[in-house]
C-alpha cells in the first residue's frame, strides 16, 4: 500500500506541506498589503493592485478547497476568506488613513469565488478519476 506522500508525488500535485507554505505566504502578502500605503498611480497601470487582490484571495480560497478532504470544512474555510478580505480592507483604512476602496473589496470577493470554483472543479475531477480507477 502506498503512502499519501507517494500518491501526491505520483499525481503531479503539490504536497500538503508545500500547499500550506503557499497559503501562509499568500496570507502574509495580503496582511502586509493592509499596512502598506498604496501609490496614487495604481489605477493608471492596468489596475495592478486590484489584480493582485484578486489573485491573492483566489489562492487563499483555492488551497483549502484542495487541502482538506471534508467538504464542509473546505467550503467553510474557503468562504471565510471573504470576510477576511473585508477586514483587511478596513484595517488598511485604519492604518493608512486612506479611503475605503470598494473595488479592492469586490476584487477580494471575486478572487474568493474564483478560488472556490477552481477548487471545486479540481475536486470534482479527482473524484471522477478515483471512481474510474476503482
Amino acid at each position: 500500500m502506498s503512502t499519501a506522500t507517494e500518491k501526491y508525488s505520483e499525481s503531479g500535485y503539490c504536497s500538503p506541506s508545500r500547499l500550506g507554505t503557499l497559503w501562509i505566504a499568500a496570507f502574509i502578502l495580503a496582511l502586509a498589503g493592509a499596512f502598506v500605503p498604496k501609490p496614487d498611480f495604481r489605477y493608471g497601470f492596468f489596475m495592478i493592485d486590484t489584480l493582485i487582490h484578486l489573485a491573492l484571495f483566489a489562492i487563499l480560497a483555492f488551497i483549502p478547497m484542495i487541502f482538506f478532504r471534508c467538504r464542509k470544512t473546505t467550503f467553510l474555510l474557503a468562504i471565510s476568506m471573504a470576510p477576511l478580505g473585508y477586514l483587511l480592507e478596513n484595517l488598511h483604512v485604519m492604518v493608512t488613513g486612506s479611503n475605503f476602496d470598494t473595488i479592492n473589496a469586490l476584487a477580494n470577493n471575486l478572487g474568493v469565488l474564483a478560488g472556490i470554483a477552481a477548487g471545486f472543479v479540481l475536486r470534482l475531477k479527482s473524484h471522477y478519476q478515483r471512481k474510474r480507477q476503482s
